[in-house]
């Protein structure tokens, strides 16, 4: 028998050792991260997991997916227990590992096969009815054919065409099953759109080992695409109580990677907005000359908006009353930020619709006023004024707003101010009716020399249908002469609180249940003739 040349020889041995050496030095382990805690920014989240894995002796790339495809890779940060020594951490994208896109596409795959296989056999049971209907025709007595025969043809016929039609029935409840599931799941592969085009991140990690270990590492890195912004609901019974206010977080994520059953912190926090101070410097003025403006360009008149946006229908006061997330909430006040810990696990799927996360329940002591912009609007809103907001660590947010078990509408909450209050609107009050008119005869336009005077009055009238007193307050203004020509001179302000800087004027008022008032404003304004006046 004819050997081998390499068999035995040096050479062969010294090519096993290298492909040894070769196949060892290139071992490769693959894991999954156990993503255990996500801290939850107001924009990008910080990503905390878990990951075993058990290595040979030597050099190994430790391939870790189910990470976010969104990592900042200047943040991730490694570290765990094992005798082994980390050379190199990288994050890279597969973009052959979207295990979602996979998933879909796979069962896609499947139901297309099986929709294929039952239009197959429905193919094949109409052949055979065909077939044997175009031998159905039975010939008489004089052909041989017996009564005997004939009903042993019948019994035939009818054996085969109720198995053929019990066949057909069956494959087609099949076929309407198996098409509405493939159509469901090409509407789920479209609705995913870019999300399921997300390639795979995974984290390589290059580690050195004397001899076969286990390896237990904690894993950090912050992920874009991933946020949370406050919603609030409002409710109050009447104007005598206090009002409960629910906070709570509408949390998003498109990182590429389903939180499941995650412990959530929601932060206050704001990673992107930078903690660099700004620096201050030079400022330089200079004279501005303006185009003139085409006409209609501006008509100097201010917009205002009084449509309520949609919200959901109104709860049941036992609801307020059931155990949400906001019983599974710890607080807990950092030196830049106040974290929420969620102590109950949560689901967030990547990509899917923002997952609604009760913060805190609070029952805050307000006093209620009412206040009426007559100039805008005939309506009167009412408003809940709140002090010592600060400590309940409120963020800009939109509000749903339940008055007397009803919901009136949506709000705003806005604590960007320094004001030792906070006002929360609460919709509007139809029964308190506002009217702002002109007083005709008080209206004129007068030449004085080489300047034009010109008179402005305004009657503001006020009932209150309601069957009980109500505070309010109302609003309006005078204009303010930003040039030395024109002079803005007040004739009667019927005891308004007025603001010359700004030019706003405010009345307190207590209505009694069916009480009218009436307001009367009156001011002049003079300026050079020839001149166009804009803002009157």
């Amino acid at each position: 028998m004819k050997k081998s040349f390499f068999r035995g020889s040096p050479f062969f041995i010294v090519f096993l050792l290298g492909m040894r050496i070769f196949v060892f030095s290139q071992n490769q382990v693959r894991v999954d991260a156990d993503n255990q805690h996500i801290t939850v920014f107001l924009n990008r989240a910080q990503i905390d997991a878990k990951v075993r894995a058990t290595l040979q002796a030597g050099t190994t790339k430790l391939i870790i997916s189910n990470v976010a495809s969104t990592i900042d890779p200047s943040s991730i940060q490694v570290g765990g227990k094992g005798d082994v020594v980390i050379m190199g951490v990288k994050f890279k994208h597969n973009y052959l590992g979207n295990k979602k896109r996979n998933v879909l596409e796979d069962s896609i795959r499947i139901t297309t096969t099986e929709v294929q296989t039952i239009d197959m056999l429905i193919k094949v049971a109409d052949n055979e009815r065909n077939m044997l209907m175009a031998n159905s025709n039975i010939k008489n007595e004089k052909d041989g054919v017996t009564p005997e025969d004939l009903k042993e043809m019948l019994d035939f016929f009818r054996t085969k065409l109720t198995e053929i039609g019990t066949r057909q029935m069956q494959l087609a409840r099949q076929s309407k099953e198996a098409n509405d599931k493939l159509a469901r799941l090409q509407r789920q592969l479209t609705s995913q759109g870019g999300n399921l085009n997300q390639p795979a991140g995974e984290i390589e990690l290059t580690v050195s080992s004397k001899s076969n270990a286990t390896l237990d590492i904690n894993l950090s890195y912050v992920a874009n695409a991933a946020g949370w912004s406050p919603a609030y609901d409002i409710r109050a019974k009447d104007v005598k109580s206090d009002i409960t206010l629910g906070y709570r977080a509408n949390v998003f994520q498109n990182t590429g990677i389903d939180w499941k059953n995650v412990r959530l912190t929601l932060s206050t926090s704001n990673p992107s907005e930078g903690g660099t101070k700004p620096e201050l410097y030079a400022q330089y003025v200079s004279v501005f000359e303006p185009r003139p403006l085409a006409r209609g360009a501006m008509d100097g008149k201010a917009l205002y908006n009084s449509e309520a946006a949609a919200a959901p229908a109104s709860e049941s006061d036992d609801q307020d009353k059931m155990a949400t997330t906001a019983n599974f909430v710890n607080t807990i006040q950092t030196t830049l930020a106040v974290n929420f810990e969620i102590t109950m696990p949560y689901t967030i799927i990547s990509g899917g619709n923002p997952e609604m996360v009760d913060i805190q329940n609070f029952n805050l002591p307000a006093t209620y006023k009412y206040y009426a912009v007559p100039k805008y609007d005939r309506d009167a809103f009412l408003t809940a004024i709140i002090t010592n907001w600060e400590k309940y660590n409120l963020l800009p947010g939109s509000a749903n707003i339940y008055f007397e078990g009803t919901f009136v509408g949506t709000s705003t909450i806005a604590n960007s101010d320094t004001k030792d209050s906070l006002l929360i609107s609460l919709g509007r009050d139809k029964k308190i009716i506002t009217k702002r008119e002109t007083i005709e005869a008080f209206k004129s336009r007068r030449n004085i020399g080489s300047n034009v005077r010109e008179s402005f009055g305004f009657r503001i009238t006020l009932r209150n249908t309601k069957s009980e007193p109500i505070n309010i307050v109302i609003e309006d203004q005078i204009p303010i002469s930003q040039d030395s020509r024109i002079e803005v001179e007040t004739e009667e302000l019927q005891g308004a609180d007025y603001n010359k800087e700004t030019g706003k004027l405010i009345w307190n008022l207590t209505l009694q249940p069916l009480d009218n008032k009436e307001i009367i404003l009156k001011y002049n304004v003079k300026y050079p003739k020839g001149k166009n006046i804009q803002g009157l």
